[in-house]
């Protein structure tokens, strides 16, 4: 089973002070499987990670719309910031990526507006439903919008610094392109702050 981390920052947002290069190397020592880096209008850091390691490292991204931010999976490039959500979507959706709504509870960040998620609800394929810098309340939340979507659940650290790295991610089968990982992620098993000690221990056996 793979441990995929499926919201990450780095540098390449605004506000992410950490390099690429030592997001990936810190992920490798917690023993991630996979990563997406999706950093804030910009799939730069990224692409600088798929240079090094291009099975390791996904590229998405956290768009912000006109209506709130919303996370385009398995991107070729950029999608531009600024948009309605629905010209968002088939920004992601015309290059083969994966739409992935994330937070969308949580009211200390810019998540997508209740109007938003009804008008694009069809073309959500996947929730979060563990955030690990949002609170239970707005988590379960979530796990409720998802059952009603239909949707895959997704989950992941959002982490802007070091020590945010591993908190949460999934437990899934390996895949091959996007539409295998979306039927994968459905029977996906979250996993929510672990000890990130133990972690790095197993990791350390593992690569032995």
């Amino acid at each position: 089973m793979l441990r995929i981390d499926l919201h990450l920052h780095s540098s390449a947002s605004p506000d992410c002070k950490v390099e690429p290069r030592a997001v990936l190397e810190r992920c490798r020592k917690l023993g991630l499987d996979r990563i997406f880096l999706t950093d804030h209008n910009s799939i730069e850091g990224a692409q600088e990670l798929r240079k090094l390691d291009p099975n390791y490292v996904l590229a998405g991204e956290e768009i912000s719309t006109t209506e709130g931010e919303l996370i385009g999976l398995f991107l070729e490039e950029p999608v531009p910031a600024g948009l309605r959500p629905d010209e968002a979507v088939a920004g992601i959706r015309e290059q083969g990526g994966l739409v992935y709504l994330e937070h969308p509870y949580d009211e200390f960040r810019r998540h997508l507006s209740e109007t938003a998620i009804e008008r694009i609800a069809d073309a959500i394929q996947i929730v979060e439903v563990f955030n690990a810098r949002c609170t239970d309340q707005a988590n379960a939340r979530a796990e409720d919008l998802r059952a009603t979507l239909g949707a895959a659940p997704g989950a992941g650290s959002d982490a802007h610094t070091l020590d945010g790295i591993g908190a949460a991610f999934v437990e899934m089968e390996d895949f091959r392109g996007p539409q295998d990982f979306l039927a994968k992620l459905h029977d996906c098993r979250v996993v929510k702050h672990p000890n990130r000690a133990l972690l790095e221990l197993g990791a350390r056996l593992r690569w032995r």
